[in-house]
């Protein structure tokens, strides 16, 4: 068993044929959940759909939960996520993906499992967030999916539509239409291969990014309210504001990128409030800024270029945060 030491700082990235033991746990487990983080996003969602059809169709004798509650939009097209009432027994695995340790998944029954694994792409888990278990961890990749797709291949998993979309609806979502710094030669290379198999670029996306008038009235609201500080684009949105534009908190959260180009800088930041009144913070740069550094000093995490915080509302310190982005980009410049 591999153990995360407190002390490292940077991520393992086990080469390819220590995925051996990911490999053999999953092969001897009669009973295996897919966990992913809350607020699923298509990644997370696309992670869980592909890998639990790759294993039912590789192990069509295990009985394997994707657990969640995914993206309701691709119910009718992908797959539903599974009623975990069903569930009675403890789990002989849980299988963490797209996200980066225990506290952070999603589904209570991740407390249910006799082991565990994990496949991710996020930077490594700040000291009280380390997964002493089996995992594979690689940042560079786009996507939690592409690491998915290659340990799918390498094993000999079947590839359905149902998987192959689910695993496209990742790779699409999390590289921004195939844009955003980490895209690779590889990432298209896999999104090729996809659609060869049977996955529906046109027909994800018509999903992914349908706006409704409500969402297209708050985005042009949230453009409108955005300020400027030095570098840094930011915007604090408030639980009643989202609630006057009819959209509830889980599509009103996702939508920092649509500050993106307000002003001419480099960085920008989405305060938004929560229903039990702590703000979910998400950092961007657009200009490879390591905004991870300042999601860390203030218990957050995430990706180099795209990370997150969550700011008790006894504590909301929004100056704080934007005066932390500023002086990364002095720092780094």
């Amino acid at each position: 068993m591999f153990v995360l030491s407190q002390e490292r700082m940077y991520p393992i990235v086990f080469p390819m044929n220590d995925l051996d033991l990911l490999y053999e746990q999953i092969e001897k487990a009669k009973t295996i959940g897919i966990f992913g983080h809350n607020l699923p996003d298509g990644d997370c969602y696309g992670s869980q759909i592909g890998l639990k059809e790759a294993i039912l169709g590789k192990f069509s004798n295990k009985n394997v939960f994707a657990l969640g509650t995914g993206m309701p939009q691709f119910y009718s097209f992908i797959s539903k996520m599974d009623n975990e009432v069903d569930i009675k027994e403890p789990l002989d695995l849980g299988i963490l993906v797209d996200v980066s340790c225990l506290k952070r998944v999603e589904s209570k029954l991740i407390n249910n499992c006799k082991g565990y694994i994990k496949f991710d792409h996020h930077c490594i888990n700040k000291k009280g967030e380390e997964f002493p278990y089996p995992y594979y961890v690689d940042e560079n990749r786009i996507a939690c999916t592409e690491i998915i797709y290659d340990f799918l291949i390498k094993y000999g998993f079947p590839i359905n539509k149902k998987c192959c979309s689910a695993l496209y609806l990742g790779l699409v979502t999390d590289s921004g239409r195939f844009v955003y710094h980490g895209t690779s030669k590889h990432t298209f290379e896999v999104a090729s291969s996809l659609i060869k198999k049977g996955a529906d670029p046109v027909r994800i996306l018509d999903i992914c990014y349908h706006e409704s008038k409500e969402m297209k009235a708050f985005k042009a609201y949230m453009k409108s309210k955005a300020k400027l500080s030095g570098d840094v684009t930011y915007l604090i949105i408030n639980e009643q504001e989202y609630k006057s534009f009819d959209l509830p908190y889980e599509e009103a959260s996702e939508l920092v990128n649509a500050i993106a180009g307000v002003y001419p800088c480099h960085s920008y930041v989405y305060f938004i409030e929560s229903p039990d009144g702590s703000y979910r913070v998400e950092l961007r740069s657009n200009k490879l800024y390591p905004v991870i550094k300042v999601a860390q000093q203030m218990g957050g995490g995430g990706h180099q270029f795209a990370a997150g915080i969550t700011l008790r509302k006894d504590n909301l310190n929004f100056k704080e945060v934007v005066l932390r982005m500023n002086k990364l980009q002095v720092y780094t410049k």
